[in-house]
């Protein structure tokens, strides 16, 4: 094998492929919002029973993942992603043919996802975090602009083509943008650096950091499930996922709540985009970041993950507020940028505390409560409290109170004792 730094370190091959794979995931799983107003004047399918669907749509993306995260392992990275994509995209072409709306929640809410899941987050990121460690956070940022920049490049597209040709055929195009993409990015992804004859980052750690750094003292360790959740830290980890629900609802929900404000759909849809713009900037920013302090100060990346807790939290007491477009798009700017603090830092902060061995079985559960079990809680919270009040402020009171719980968790959170390794 070349020496290292002679080639391409092929960790940024994995970015790369990652990236893909999340870009084209991420825009069928947030179509939702673009297809689902056309399906209310279509079918005449009120806001519940749609939302319903996107519950289920991210119950069943949570539970794969979990799936996903316990087979990467036993099959590999490379098989598992393209199955998924076949299955995700077939699933989301499939939905130009519906009538009914059990069709509509039995393939937007559990084949299409199913499919998805396999493909999107759990093995991608995992993956991501394996083969860095001097810029984790950094590296699984920028893989994750893939799932920002769908939805900020590909649902506009889809949104235009659908006033172009329907929402029917405009399924199909978007089924089939999901296969290519997937399987062309899962066709690069390889396991770790180490079964490849390499070091993470490309560079042998020195001796400094293999003393000094809690995540470097983890990442050999195993975490096996069962041992984790035996952990007061695993728990408080859990819970400060409940972020998760404000986000999910208001994403869901941003073209309905566009709608009651007068705003045309398209200018809501791009409201939207700009959301999940910033929440590519946040990650970026906060991965650039955390990895920094934790190369100088060798602490923890706990800062970033306030930030994004009490940020969402005064996003969501902020919209009890919105009145005009202006400041729909404000509010929006604001959550999605104190959302995107977290998404990259997270999952980088697991790493961190239970090591990267166990990593894919680990973020396969802490993404089933997050972004599935309790993400799932947000459309059909916000959906319900429209229908029964008329407005969507006591859903934004509620998940304010859950974001500040979520940083209270946070706060309490400590490095679980394992080995020789020290509590801090």
């Amino acid at each position: 094998m070349p020496a290292q730094g002679e080639r391409l370190f092929y960790g940024w091959v994995i970015v790369v492929a990652a990236w893909l794979a999340m870009f084209v995931s991420s825009a069928s799983i947030a179509s939702f919002s673009i297809f689902a107003p056309e399906l209310e004047v279509e079918f005449g399918w009120s806001r519940g029973m749609l939302s319903l669907g996107y519950s289920l749509n991210t119950i069943t993306i949570a539970i794969f993942g979990l799936v996903a995260g316990m087979l990467v392992d036993r099959i590999g990275v490379r098989r598992l992603v393209i199955i998924g994509a076949v299955v995700g995209g077939v699933g989301t072409a499939l939905l130009s043919q519906i009538t009914q709306p059990w069709q509509f929640h039995l393939l937007f809410g559990v084949l299409a996802p199913s499919g998805i899941a396999l493909c999107f987050i759990v093995p991608t990121v995992a993956t991501v975090r394996r083969w860095f460690m001097r810029r984790a956070a950094l590296t699984v940022a920028i893989a994750m602009t893939g799932s920002g920049l769908g939805v900020v490049v590909l649902l506009p597209l889809i949104h235009r083509l659908i006033q172009v040709i329907g929402w029917s055929h405009s399924y199909i195009v978007l089924g089939l943008i999901m296969v290519a993409g997937a399987v062309i990015g899962g066709a690069f992804l390889k396991k770790d650096p180490e079964s490849s004859g390499a070091y993470p980052d490309g560079v042998k750690p020195e001796a400094e950091e293999l003393e000094q750094r809690l995540d470097f003292l983890a990442r050999s360790e195993k975490w096996p499930v069962k041992e984790a959740v035996r952990t007061s830290s695993w728990w408080l980890l859990i819970l400060s996922q409940f972020y998760n629900i404000a986000v999910v609802g208001i994403i869901g929900h941003l073209v309905f709540w566009g709608g009651d404000l007068d705003i045309p759909s398209g200018d809501a849809v791009t409201i939207l985009s700009f959301l999940v713009l910033a929440a590519v900037a946040g990650r970026l920013l906060t991965g650039f970041l955390s990895d920094w302090m934790m190369s100088r100060f060798g602490t923890s990346r706990k800062p970033a993950l306030y930030f994004c807790t009490i940020g969402v939290a005064l996003g969501c007491f902020l919209a009890m507020g919105v009145s005009s477009e202006r400041e729909l798009l404000l509010v929006s700017l604001l959550i999605g940028f104190c959302y995107g603090c977290g998404l990259s830092v997270f999952p980088t902060y697991l790493g961190d505390l239970f090591g990267v061995v166990s990593m894919s079985a680990l973020f396969g559960v802490v993404f089933l409560f997050g972004a599935g079990l309790f993400g799932a809680i947000g459309p059909v919270l916000y959906g319900f409290v429209h229908e029964a009040s008329g407005s969507y402020d006591l859903a934004f009171l509620i998940t304010a109170i859950l974001c500040l719980i979520s940083a209270v968790s946070l706060f309490l959170i400590r490095a679980p004792v394992k080995a020789t390794r020290d509590q801090t």
